[in-house]
């Protein structure tokens, strides 16, 4: 056990993440497995183990699901899916849970704010892939809908569906699991548009115009339960919502143009029966929220009015909006939005502008330009409110 916990994270001493791998393996098979007679013996090791009852553990495997992000593209997916029930099963032990919030408030902003945003990137990547295959199995379920024996097309889109839609509900189940006790990281500036937006597109999916292309005739066969993810993206808003003391999530929502509408959250509570998917406590919440949403949308149209247009140099190059915290970046010399280029860090740490190596700390505030900004959105203000 000591072994596995100091090198599962340790890629200067195991390169390989594939020989890390195997250690996740066996700290699988060490899990205890429910309804068997056998699950006391298989939790003993980590109720046991003193390096196990600490942080290490937890923290360990974190760090691994961070470290492979380099890896195969999809053997990635795979690894992180075993990861995922290792975790999910820890953390029901209250000292493995608490090692977790430990060190959730120690790397807020780092390694496992790294975390959370490789849990949102594949839970975007495979939930798009998922419902995407859905749609074709859908197609060929018509087409081959009189025939016997179906074509091999129709089994390999089968197995897509069915792999995709296993990992995608593993990466969602966790960003509720996760969202549910610890909330703060997901309101950072670099993670809470991020999140926002990718809620705010699989609502579209599941009640928006379209939804009908996801029904399959026997879609539990495939694995797929709309009406779960539904109750799982649904927690998912309410969980970071309750601790948006600053109403920076429902600006957030609001102001996703590719995805939010004034119609998006009131088709999930004018669902038929919704009441039977999702708990009426979370329902009211979830209604509060959008009260807050509207609001917010509101007030940002009403400072977009206010500010008109925006001198380009206030403009951040890459997001093209205006810039709160300018800072420049020391490589290339170019200045951005600081919460654009730590969301662009999260996943790639080098210069977008020259791909030279750049790291949070090496970000220079840009003083004198924030300045000015600041008297630019004053100015405006006061003009406003006078006319």
């Amino acid at each position: 056990m000591n072994f596995i916990i100091m090198f599962i994270a340790s890629p200067s001493h195991i390169r390989n993440p594939y020989l890390r791998e195997k250690m996740v393996r066996v700290l699988e098979y060490w899990m205890p497995q429910p309804n068997t007679r056998d699950s006391y013996f298989t939790v003993s090791p980590f109720q046991g183990h003193q390096l196990a009852l600490g942080q290490y553990l937890v923290e360990s495997i974190l760090k691994f699901y961070v470290s492979i992000e380099t890896a195969h593209f999809f053997e990635k997916f795979r690894m992180r899916h075993e990861i995922a029930k290792i975790f999910k099963t820890l953390c029901r032990e209250p000292s493995h849970r608490d090692a977790w919030m430990r060190f959730a408030e120690r790397e807020e902003k780092g390694v496992y704010l790294n975390f959370l945003n490789f849990l949102v990137n594949d839970s975007i990547y495979l939930l798009d892939e998922g419902l995407n295959n859905i749609r074709k199995l859908k197609e060929l379920e018509e087409k081959e809908k009189e025939r016997e024996e179906k074509s091999e097309e129709f089994r390999s889109q089968v197995t897509s569906v069915e792999q995709y839609i296993r990992l995608a509900s593993e990466d969602v189940s966790m960003l509720a699991f996760t969202s549910e006790q610890i909330t703060a990281p997901f309101l950072l500036p670099q993670m809470v548009d991020r999140i926002a937006n990718m809620l705010n597109y699989f609502l579209v999916q599941l009640v928006g115009p379209n939804r009908k292309s996801l029904h399959l005739e026997n879609m539990d066969k495939y694995g797929f339960n709309p009406k779960e993810l539904l109750k799982k993206i649904v927690s998912i808003y309410v969980h970071i919502a309750r601790d948006d003391k600053e109403n920076t999530f429902a600006a957030a929502i609001g102001n996703d143009g590719r995805s939010y509408n004034d119609k998006l959250f009131k088709g999930v509570l004018d669902i038929r029966k919704i009441e039977e998917i999702v708990d009426f406590m979370k329902l009211q919440e979830f209604a509060n929220l959008h009260a807050k949403v509207k609001l917010a949308a509101s007030e940002a149209m009403d400072e977009e009015e206010v500010l008109g247009e925006i001198p380009d140099e206030f403009l951040d190059p890459i997001q093209y909006t205006l810039m709160r915290d300018p800072v420049v970046l020391p490589s290339s010399k170019v200045t951005v939005d600081r919460s654009v280029i730590e969301r662009h860090l999260l996943s790639d740490t080098t210069d977008p502008f020259n791909r030279s190596h750049l790291t949070q700390d090496m970000l220079v505030p840009d003083v004198k330009l924030k300045s000015q900004i600041d008297e630019f959105i004053k100015a405006r203000n006061q003009h406003g409110s006078s006319s």
